[in-house]
């Protein structure tokens, strides 16, 4: 996070790179007493052209290499990437494999159920990428 008494621009270009400032937010800081208004935002490097594909990617990866003691979300973290590394074999099927998948693999209610599950992970791991 950094900090800022003006406003932060959104862009500053330098050597071929563009930093992207966001989560801007307004906050009092006191020092010795005075209260002064200050800026704290998140910011973040992109190589070569800036696309929106390129700030969200930028941002995402700062997220994840943020120092966290929350260890319960850790914990949470490492059990999204098992179910995707678990789940990964479906993502190698084609639609025509998938469906005979399924036409194999989902003959009864507990089967179905697994299946349901199954593909429950696969969307949350795609919602949490």
């Amino acid at each position: 996070m950094a900090q800022s008494d003006t406003y932060p621009q959104t862009t500053v270009k330098s050597r071929g790179k563009t930093l992207y400032r966001y989560n801007v937010r307004e906050t009092e800081i006191v020092d010795d007493g005075k209260s002064r208004t200050a800026y704290e935002y998140d910011e973040v490097w992109i190589d070569g052209k800036v696309t929106r594909a390129k700030i969200v990617a930028a941002m995402r990866a700062a997220e994840a290499e943020q120092d966290t003691s929350d260890i319960a979300g850790a914990a949470a973290q490492y059990q999204n990437a098992k179910s995707a590394i678990d789940l990964s074999s479906l993502s190698q099927l084609t639609y025509a494999e998938l469906d005979t998948y399924v036409q194999t693999h989902v003959t009864d209610m507990a089967s179905a159920r697994d299946f349901l599950k199954k593909l429950a992970r696969v969307v949350l791991a795609i919602l949490k990428s």
